[in-house]
């Protein structure tokens, strides 16, 4: 019997140390734990990379390395030069051996890729690595952070997170609202249904941020009712610049008071959508347009 739990340690022993070599890295690699819980080693600094993911594009471009950028998707952008790069199709849909033809040294894609296709790519010896979508700026800045480790730009990305917390350390000392005003973002409206941003959301923090209160932060899945959308009456409107004409003349949201008081903006929607340093913009023109019409108010 002793010699059995001699042998049973042994064997537990055997395998741990396996498992540590399996992590094991030299000094020009580093490891990253990615959305899918994968500790994906990385060599630093690297040279080719792929990216499947619009916001991690132009992350990549901010840490001054979108030089190394050597495929990404047809949702790929921003900044314009990167339409000059090839594109490997979609965010979800991407073509493997497309990806694999290119060799590059890291594939890095958002949570919207699925496992079963990650592990696709990780099968032809592409390292890839998956990094969540984020629901806050505190995620945001995390991304950044990562992407700074994998670039070889750490004090960059720290630079520039650095500057982002003191843009919006300016709005916030500016939203000193007794009331905050009433704000509605709008994704769809329409006969397909009427959707908008729920408190678990990017474009809830951006929203709240600018000093605005979300009538949509109770919802869920992003449908939002016609008839809570009227009973909330929002005091400003936010729109994707695209459907900007098209829903200030669709009824009945024509009978809305914004919509009346010409109280509707057309905003970027990489602005809204992509989760990058460029969110900022869209917190300060929301900012903005509350702050002078709060101002106004007052004055009136």
């Amino acid at each position: 019997m002793k010699h059995f739990i001699i042998l049973f340690f042994l064997i537990i022993a055997c395998f741990s140390c396996q498992k540590e070599q399996k992590i094991k890295i030299n000094d020009n690699q580093i490891v990253i734990t990615d959305y899918y819980n994968r500790k994906v080693i990385i060599k630093k600094d690297v040279q080719r990379i792929v990216s499947l993911s619009p916001g991690i594009t132009e992350l990549v471009f901010d840490l001054q390395k979108g030089d190394k950028i050597i495929g990404r998707t047809d949702y790929c952008s921003f900044p314009p030069q990167v339409l000059k790069i090839q594109s490997v199709g979609g965010i979800t849909n991407a073509n493997v051996e497309q990806i694999i033809s290119l060799q590059p040294d890291i594939v890095i894609s958002s949570s919207m890729l699925s496992k079963s296709k990650l592990e696709q790519i990780e099968k032809a010896g592409v390292s890839i690595i998956a990094l969540p979508e984020r629901n806050n700026v505190e995620g945001v800045y995390q991304t950044i952070e990562i992407l700074g480790k994998i670039l070889g730009q750490e004090t960059l990305a720290q630079q520039k997170i650095n500057a982002m917390k003191q843009r919006i350390l300016v709005i916030k000392e500016k939203n000193n609202y007794s009331i905050l005003p009433k704000v509605y973002y709008v994704i769809g409206f329409g006969a397909g249904g009427d959707f908008s941003a729920g408190k678990n959301t990017y474009i809830h923090e951006i929203i709240t941020l600018a000093g605005g209160d979300n009538i949509a932060a109770k919802i869920v899945n992003w449908s939002f009712s016609k008839e809570e959308l009227f009973a909330n009456e929002p005091d400003y409107i936010f729109i994707r610049k695209e459907d900007y004409s098209q829903f200030i003349h669709t009824a009945p949201y024509t009978n809305l008071k914004a919509v009346r008081l010409h109280k509707v903006y057309p905003i970027e929607s990489s602005l809204m959508d992509c989760q990058t340093i460029r969110s900022v913009e869209a917190i300060e023109q929301i900012s903005y347009i509350i702050h002078n019409f709060q101002l106004n108010k007052k004055d009136k």
